[in-house]
């Protein structure tokens, strides 16, 4: 084993988790010797590690935007010590590229005089904000994106209720690769509110200025769900331009075929690629808290007067 490894990857594939399960094998009371083996998932070791209740299992994530120097000198004073009562201590730095430069410091010396039982998991999905002497100190293991197909099969074990297939296939496309993603717009439950929201942005006729003022705050004001809202139209129209092309195996919302055919009829491709362009552009501008009700009057604009 290597005292410290950096999983980097998309967000929502699984780094997290793993880093949990090696904890757990690592700690296993079912484990014999120094066999690596699957976690039991029965014992007490196992289940408080699942639980997140072990204290030799340790996480640190950002507080507020960065991960603070005085968190990793906590993950210093930890690894001067013995475990507790594990096998070896598992310090999981989630987001490590949110460390201060003090905090990335610290760590560094850390790494370069190793605890013999304390092994530390980077996790993030921006390893190019690591300092490069953190990376070469680490063992990385790339996860990449998993396929829609891995993400509808996953997803039941994760949902705390059954899901219809359809709907299952339509989240995974949704998730572009991540279970997490999958999962959050599942639970959101916008999906099952996609036809009504589509419904709304696509009546807004050209020429009634009110109806189209009406939707704009009806959408942009107060609206937590807004860039959940702007990913369904950004798919949606993804979805016309493949079906447009005639690529309907790739549409992603395969169960709303007849809303997709009429939008097809109705947007030319060049007028679906600038609509395209500016719900990409609308879902940066929120990001940096750009007005809401703005942002949905020029995403309504675009769509009922595209050319």
């Amino acid at each position: 084993m290597h005292h410290a490894y950096l999983f980097s990857g998309p967000t929502g594939v699984g780094k997290y988790t793993t880093a949990l399960s090696f904890a757990a094998s690592l700690n296993c009371l079912e484990r014999s010797g120094e066999v690596l083996e699957d976690a039991c998932g029965r014992c007490t070791a196992c289940k408080r590690i699942e639980a997140g209740q072990h204290p030799d299992v340790l996480e640190i994530a950002p507080s507020g935007n960065f991960i603070k120097i005085d968190q990793i000198r906590a993950i210093q004073k930890a690894a001067l010590s013995p475990p507790y009562e594990a096998r070896y201590r598992a310090v999981i730095i989630d987001q490590a590229h949110a460390m201060t430069e003090e905090g990335a410091n610290a760590l560094l010396k850390t790494l370069e005089e190793p605890s013999a039982r304390t092994l530390l998991f980077l996790i993030t999905d921006q390893p190019h904000r690591l300092l490069d002497t953190i990376i070469s100190r680490c063992q990385r293991l790339r996860f990449g994106a998993l396929s829609d197909e891995e993400v509808a099969r996953a997803l039941p074990d994760v949902l705390e209720a059954p899901v219809d297939e359809a709907l299952l296939k339509v989240a995974a496309g949704y998730g572009e690769g991540s279970l997490g993603r999958a999962y959050e717009v599942l639970e959101s439950g916008m999906l099952e509110q996609r036809e009504e929201l589509l419904e709304a942005f696509l009546a807004v006729p050209a020429d009634r200025a009110n109806q189209w003022l009406e939707t704009a705050e009806r959408f942009g004001r107060g609206n937590s769900d807004l860039e959940a809202q702007l990913d369904v139209l950004i798919v949606y129209f993804r979805d016309l331009m493949l079906a447009g092309r005639a690529d309907r195996g790739r549409v992603i919302n395969a169960d709303l075929m007849a809303t997709i055919d009429k939008g097809v009829e109705r947007f030319s491709l060049d007028a679906t690629l600038r609509i395209l362009d500016t719900l990409t552009e609308a879902r940066g501008r929120l990001k940096r808290n750009v007005n809401a009700q703005l942002i949905v009057e020029g995403v309504l604009d675009q769509i009922r007067q595209p050319s």
